[in-house]
């Protein structure tokens, strides 16, 4: 349930970086609303966004932000571009920041999936057509939510974690977030939290009905593209329909390929959802 609902508000200078970086369609044509909802008993923080005009049902995107805690978390202007664009192509948009005490992919996990039954508030949302779309530790949370469920027709993964232990091979420093976030003094219950929250472990327990799109930069320095490679043959192997996009010369954001990576974004969620 939704417990309060607000516009957001954006100083003049933030409006023009918003039509200059997503499009002035999206500046004029979309609302985005900050909401607040109920999971598990705690308020959580998150974004609804929509085009100003519809007059039918439109499909939904839940869409999983990256980070930790506050890190990687989404305020107004990032919500009024990244959720106002993905509304301009005619969807209804639904986002989590997660609850305050971050397990990573444990029970905030809940704060994602309480996202459909708000769905089945908003009127003009057709929540028989879901989609979802995941960046960085948001691939890690949407690949949780594909094995819980069978109601997501469609994902796009970008720069998606499925490894947590080839992640702490590859940076030293996540080896004192993980254990911040959801460690444990137990060496091998600390491992199977990370086994747990990685997919390429749990691989054949995701949705087979589930059409999954995986992009990756191959020159990400934060998650190996090698994570997007190896669930692409697992899922394939698994008799799930996925693509994968390595991106030549990509950054973890993809900051270079951002049209090439939206509209092959664009085009996935129309093919499904559409």
């Amino acid at each position: 349930m939704i417990i309060s609902q607000e516009t957001v508000s954006l100083s003049e200078i933030q409006k023009k970086m918003v039509s200059s970086g997503w499009g002035r369609e999206v500046l004029e044509n979309t609302e985005v609303k900050k909401i607040i909802y109920e999971s598990d008993g705690v308020n959580v923080n998150g974004y609804m966004a929509h085009p100003k005009i519809n007059s039918q049902k439109l499909p939904l995107i839940i869409w999983n932000r990256g980070g930790h805690l506050k890190d990687g978390i989404i305020d107004d202007f990032l919500a009024k571009g990244i959720f106002g664009e993905i509304a301009s192509w005619g969807y209804v948009v639904l986002a989590s920041n997660y609850r305050d005490e971050d397990e990573f992919g444990g029970k905030d996990i809940n704060d994602v999936i309480k996202l459909f039954a708000i769905a089945d508030e908003i009127d003009f949302c057709d929540p028989l057509r879901i989609g979802m779309e995941g960046w960085s530790r948001g691939g890690m949370m949407t690949y949780q939510v594909l094995r819980k469920t069978d109601k997501i027709k469609c994902a796009v993964i970008i720069s998606g974690l499925a490894d947590l232990l080839r992640s702490e091979e590859n940076r030293s420093d996540l080896v004192e977030v993980y254990k911040k976030l959801f460690g444990s003094h137990n060496v091998e219950e600390f491992k199977k939290r990370k086994e747990d929250r990685s997919a390429i472990c749990f691989a054949n327990e995701i949705d087979r009905s589930a059409n999954i799109l995986l992009i990756h930069g191959k020159e990400d320095k934060k998650i190996s593209y090698k994570d997007s490679e190896d669930m692409y043959f697992k899922l394939k192997k698994n008799n799930v329909n996925s693509e994968l996009e390595l991106i030549e010369g990509g950054d973890h954001y993809l900051r270079k390929q951002r049209k090439e990576v939206a509209t092959l974004r664009r085009n996935w969620f129309e093919k499904y959802l559409k």
